[in-house]
């Protein structure tokens, strides 16, 4: 049951953040005020709700004893993917972006998880 709200839900955030975003993008001049930001919120709205159920289901799949201890693990993982887009859309919006920042941004957020889960590990085993 729980699989299916979170579907559900992830399903839901992943339409409204793409439906925002076609809307904002058709209707919003890009030089008005807060277009920006609102832009790169739903556009880590989208693109976490879009990931959710594929990270959720690889959990699962993969991982079942890690996802036995953090059933949520599989949110943090599509919240690193909406981060992720939505840097790499600021880095293309300043003509910054190339395949070498790509690399970096996925290499950071491996080691900001690898990181978590050891001190995670940490916490369990001398708590």
């Amino acid at each position: 049951m729980r699989g299916k709200l979170l579907t559900a839900l992830s399903i839901l955030t992943a339409g409204v953040g793409w439906w925002g975003l076609y809307e904002l993008t058709a209707r919003v001049a890009p030089d008005a005020a807060g277009a920006l930001p609102f832009f790169f919120a739903l556009l880590f709205a989208a693109v976490t709700g879009t990931v959710a159920p594929a990270a959720a289901y690889l959990n699962r799949r993969f991982a079942p004893l890690a996802t036995a201890r953090d059933p949520w693990r599989f949110l943090r993982h599509s919240a690193w993917a909406g981060i992720c887009v939505s840097i790499w859309a600021w880095l293309q919006m300043n003509r910054a972006f190339n395949a070498a920042f790509a690399i970096i941004t996925i290499l950071i957020f491996i080691a900001l998880e690898v990181l978590i889960v050891r001190l995670r590990e940490e916490s369990t085993q001398g708590g």
